[in-house]
């Protein structure tokens, strides 16, 4: 049986935002959006270069490619990237590789718990309404988000909101 998004979100509000599009058969920006208010800033994917060369000064963090089969996750600070040939490309190790810049429809700076933790990150979404990949803040040891984020998060979001608006 097929629930509604509202349903989905309901029966497992703190799940991975894929696994409740799988619920509703809807895609993971459908249940992005119907977020309750507080829990996303949805802006433009044209912001998405300058999202990551921001995030190439915050440190360690946890890049997540989820394709619902496979949930990949690297932890290790961004290093920033070069753009060439239309492909914004990771440089550094250990993550690299290489992104279709005009693929990307939706950057979201999202807040939510996630499997009962409070969590932060910033996530890409393409133009089918997918996650491309999601950027979500590092932990110290005793697994609580590191405030230096934190605020970098806040700031970014605040700054790129106010160029939008």
């Amino acid at each position: 049986m097929t629930r509604t998004i509202a349903e989905a979100l309901a029966a497992t509000p703190h799940a991975a935002l894929e696994d409740i599009a799988r619920a509703a058969n809807a895609t993971p920006l459908a249940v992005l959006a119907a977020l309750p208010a507080g829990e996303v800033t949805a802006l433009p994917g044209a912001l998405m270069v300058e999202v990551l060369d921001a995030m190439a000064g915050w440190g360690e963090i946890t890049l997540v490619v989820n394709t619902g089969p496979v949930i990949l996750e690297a932890k290790a600070p961004l290093q920033g990237g070069t753009v060439a040939q239309g492909m914004y490309n990771f440089k550094g190790k250990p993550i690299g590789g290489h992104l279709r810049i005009e693929a990307c429809a939706c950057v979201a700076f999202v807040r939510r718990k996630l499997f009962g933790s409070e969590t932060r990150s910033v996530q890409f979404y393409d133009t089918t309404g997918d996650c491309m990949f999601k950027v979500y803040l590092g932990r110290d040891a005793s697994r609580q988000m590191l405030p230096a984020q934190i605020e970098a998060f806040d700031a970014l979001e605040s700054r790129l909101c106010e160029g939008v608006a």
